[in-house]
């Protein structure tokens, strides 16, 4: 009996992993966001060149993102180790005690201001993305 607990922990654990998204994945997600949002399209236009306007809009667009991403949830805000997953990709593991990791934890905050969901998201996100741009684009660069 408690190898079988011990089985459904490790299968719990493991289902539970985060897997790293594709350019596809992005592709998707940002236009799913973009319709269900309802983006204007010379927002849309911005967004392809990485800029993100600081308006209301473009907050709970890179919400809507983050969240479909797995890097963002409304409650307990972002997670670092799936940022972290996505940039290192699919083929080794986050060293989540290095420097990379750092630079993502030092964007992301508890929301001790209390804004929205949406300017939560854009305040880590921006950081984020500023800050590890390259890598960013790299983890979703089209396949070679």
């Amino acid at each position: 009996m408690k190898l079988f607990v011990v089985l459904c922990a490790i299968f719990v654990l493991n289902a539970s992993a985060y897997v790293v998204k594709s350019r596809d994945d992005l592709l998707q997600f940002r236009n799913e966001c973009i319709s269900e949002l309802e983006i204007p399209e010379n927002l849309v236009e911005q967004y392809k060149k990485w800029q993100y306007p600081n308006d209301s809009v473009t907050q709970c667009y890179l919400k809507c993102v983050f969240v479909k991403f797995g890097f963002f949830d409304t409650t307990n805000g972002f997670n670092v180790e799936n940022i972290h997953q996505q940039l290192v990709g699919s083929h080794a593991e986050a060293n989540h005690d290095d420097a990379v990791h750092a630079k993502i934890e030092s964007c992301v905050d508890r929301n001790e201001q209390g804004s929205n969901a949406c300017e939560w998201a854009y305040r880590g996100a921006t950081c984020f993305i500023k800050n590890n741009l390259q890598l960013v684009q790299r983890s979703v660069a089209p396949s070679a």
